[in-house]
């Protein structure tokens, strides 16, 4: 029965209609349990979505690892939602101890263990060696969390950390597939950025009641206020943060995005982006942009400049008026007082205090200790001097590589890398290496490091085949060379 099925998996023709037709039986399980609206029926939903998530997760996984990684992308773009529509229809804010929907995603990325003895060949080459010097550094973290704090609480963050690391190392292993990973990751953020941009728009104005009961349940201050037009856009995702740090790197992605629906995407992209205000993903935007257009080739170059006449033309005129120029007017106004910004402050006098809290930490508090607002100074605390600098060192050392090496005769891979610089930047402010947003940041790396994998045995090859297609000498010519 497992070998016929692998051999499905892997059959080009039968593998998709399968696979529908799963996805197909799923949606009509979840709709018959989402309409009886019984609790019992809904907390079965919960655990089903997180269920279905990785039987289809593993399906792809064999069958088309491009999809595979789309999917993936989904999950992260949508679990919240489903948690908060299956609260609202229970009634109740679930904690998120109780919420199986926002594991999915975690659930359906470690699919890629199954792999992961063959994958252990490649982290001993020189482009898995940073990556495996990170999952040494993150299980170090574990085991000194694992007798600091409580186990299981130990265990739920260690996904945070290693699922990005697997998402790379995913990407790293396919490098010769790069071309279909591409399209299908910049396809997913393309209609992502459309469909989570129009929801981020539309819950400004009316504040649906699922998003309403989840920030009185949550009691997340930095959301705003639970009415309509006092909501800081967190759209499909669990906060303003994430959720602008992943439209940043989408809008982003627009650049390289081709046919109408990139360029229809822009204006709630954008809009919904302005309205989560949030300060440093605009920032991100800004670092990112000017670094790809930095190294973006003449015609590149002349197509982002048009792509950004085209999105100012169409957004400024929205964005500076009514309700929407009042919010980011007066959010945009605090760059001009930094003397008085309360955050700021409160991030300079953290550095301060942790510098002095760092220097007697050298073991490290383990995973499950408390965070900072700074990736730094968390990555350091939890993981200690010999996991904290071996996990910055290996990350600075291919960021590095990325920024310096990749194709600039590739406009994607110069795209992302501009996002993991800005992502970098960023973590001076705020968790950038897990979660979602980690996912995010290894998966440009990784992408990054994979085109020039790819273009430099493809450009190899060429030569080679070049080579051969050359005319031998003829014997007249040999014969007059040798006189």
């Amino acid at each position: 029965m497992i070998r016929t099925l692998a051999d499905i998996a892997r059959d080009p023709k039968r593998s998709p209609l399968l696979a529908g037709g799963i996805i197909l039986i799923a949606f009509g399980m979840y709709g018959m349990l989402f309409l009886s609206a019984h609790p019992s029926a809904l907390r079965l939903l919960s655990l089903s979505y997180m269920g279905v998530s990785v039987v289809v997760g593993a399906w792809l996984y064999i069958s088309s690892p491009a999809l595979y990684l789309g999917f993936i992308w989904w999950l992260w773009f949508l679990s919240p939602f489903v948690r908060r529509i299956i609260d609202y229809h229970l009634g109740f804010f679930t904690p998120p101890s109780g919420a199986f929907s926002l594991l999915a995603p975690y659930a359906a990325t470690l699919v890629i263990l199954i792999d992961l003895p063959r994958y252990g060949r490649m982290l001993t080459r020189r482009l898995g060696v940073p990556l495996l010097i990170c999952f040494m550094a993150v299980l170090y973290g574990y085991l000194v969390g694992m007798t600091k704090v409580e186990p299981f609480r130990a265990t739920t963050v260690l996904l945070d950390w290693i699922c990005p690391l697997l998402m790379a190392l995913f990407i790293l292993a396919r490098w010769r597939q790069y071309p279909r990973l591409r399209s299908v990751f910049r396809t997913a953020f393309t209609w992502g950025v459309l469909i989570i941009g129009s929801y981020g728009v539309y819950q400004f104005f009316a504040a649906p009641p699922w998003d309403v009961l989840w920030m009185e349940g949550s009691r997340m201050l930095s959301a705003g206020k639970p009415e309509p037009l006092g909501i800081r856009v967190f759209s499909m995702l669990d906060s303003p943060g994430p959720f602008a740090m992943i439209m940043m790197a989408g809008l982003i992605l627009l650049f390289d995005s081709k046919g109408p629906v990139g360029r229809v995407a822009a204006i709630p992209g954008y809009l919904a982006f302005l309205l989560s205000l949030v300060r440093g993903a605009w920032g991100g935007w800004v670092l990112a942009l000017s670094y790809s257009l930095l190294r973006l080739q003449n015609a590149s170059r002349g197509r982002v400049f048009a792509m950004l006449a085209l999105v100012a033309c169409l957004t400024i005129p929205l964005a500076l008026s009514g309700d929407i120029g009042d919010r980011t007017g007066a959010r945009m106004e605090t760059f001009s007082n930094l003397e008085e910004d309360g955050s700021l402050q409160e991030r300079q006098h953290m550095y301060g205090y942790m510098l002095t809290q760092l220097l007697f930490n050298p073991i490290g508090q383990g995973m499950g200790a408390r965070t900072f607002d700074s990736d730094f100074v968390t990555i350091i605390y939890q993981l200690g001097w010999v996991g904290g600098f071996a996990y910055l060192g290996a990350l600075i050392t291919i960021l590095i590589t990325v920024l310096r090496d990749t194709p600039p005769s590739d406009r994607f891979a110069i795209l992302v890398s501009g996002i993991a610089l800005a992502y970098f930047a960023l973590m001076l402010m705020g968790p950038q290496v897990v979660g979602a947003k980690g996912c995010l940041f290894w998966s440009c790396i990784a992408f990054a490091v994979t085109s020039r994998q790819y273009h430099s045995e493809h450009d190899s090859d060429e030569e080679e085949h070049n080579t051969s297609l050359e005319p031998a000498p003829s014997s007249a010519s040999q014969t007059s060379a040798s006189r």
